[in-house]
């Protein structure tokens, strides 16, 4: 019993992050809306349940209609969010992106490509809603985030489509 003690936590090691990567990923959800309000202590904890990957320039991170799993928080590098060729949006380092996953499993609306090299950490929305289910009083906090998430997002959406619907009417 002793040596399968031991080589679970050979395993459980082998795969934990690093501490400084820890800290390094709680210091840019800090700065992300989606946690505002939390102590660095429920961000750190996030942040070790995030998983990581790396991208190279002009790989795909995901096409629209991918089922999405949960948001992308952009670590280092910029990310091209494109629809039918055009370009959307530049996610920059400290961006969160694909952040509707969180709330269901809809399919992807748009590409995301990699820029130049990246580094994402990956928020599962599993993960997400085990969180959620133990504890509820910060959940709270963090679904009136994604909400306020989710209407910047809006508003910025509708204010491009008026812009190309005005640009589109003075030709």
């Amino acid at each position: 019993m002793a040596e399968k003690a031991q080589t679970n936590a050979l395993w459980h090691n082998f795969f934990k992050p690093k501490d400084s990567w820890i800290e390094d990923t709680a210091k840019k959800c800090e700065e992300n809306l989606l946690f505002k309000g939390f102590s660095p202590t429920v961000i750190r904890w996030f942040a070790a349940k995030m998983h990581p990957r790396t991208y190279d320039a002009g790989e795909m991170i995901f096409h629209a209609g991918d089922e999405g799993a949960g948001a992308i928080l952009l670590r280092s590098g910029s990310i091209a969010i494109r629809n039918n060729g055009h370009d959307l949006a530049t996610i920059q380092a400290g961006d969160m992106f694909g952040e509707v996953a969180l709330v269901d499993g809809q399919a992807r609306t748009a590409d995301a490509v990699a820029m130049e090299s990246c580094e994402l950490v990956f928020l599962l929305r599993a993960d997400l809603n085990d969180w959620i289910n133990s504890h509820p009083k910060h959940a709270c906090i963090l679904l009136k985030n994604l909400g306020a998430m989710l209407a910047g997002r809006l508003l910025e959406s509708n204010k491009n489509l008026s812009k190309v619907i005005s640009e589109g009417a003075s030709k």
